[in-house]
């Protein structure tokens, strides 16, 4: 997307879904490659800990545990002169125990 067909900053905190309680949060906003860098950094930073995830966007704080295994996507499109590039972390909480290949 261009810098003039954006918005400055789209931040929504979706409605929980009447099947699945939940929370969403989607953020986005035309950055500097500098600025993308530094969410990049502070979102690993505590993945790389293993500890709390601190993201902010906005007005909004998410935080969550780091999981220790995750299914990890990558999504990279060409649509005349855009380019998109979309990475995708899903995981299931599990038991502090759980780990990959086990039976139990």
């Amino acid at each position: 997307m261009s810098p003039e067909s954006e918005s400055d900053e789209d931040v929504e905190e979706a409605e929980p879904d009447e099947e699945e309680s939940g929370r969403e949060l989607e953020f986005e906003h035309y950055l500097a490659r500098e600025e993308v860098i530094d969410h990049f950094e502070s979102f690993l930073d505590g993945f790389d800990d293993g500890d709390t995830v601190t993201m902010s966007f906005g007005d909004e704080t998410l935080e969550f545990d780091a999981p220790p295994h995750m299914q990890f996507e990558v999504e990279y499109e060409e649509h005349g002169d855009e380019r998109e590039l979309e990475f995708e972390l899903e995981w299931r909480v599990q038991d502090e125990d759980f780990e990959i290949g086990s039976s139990e």
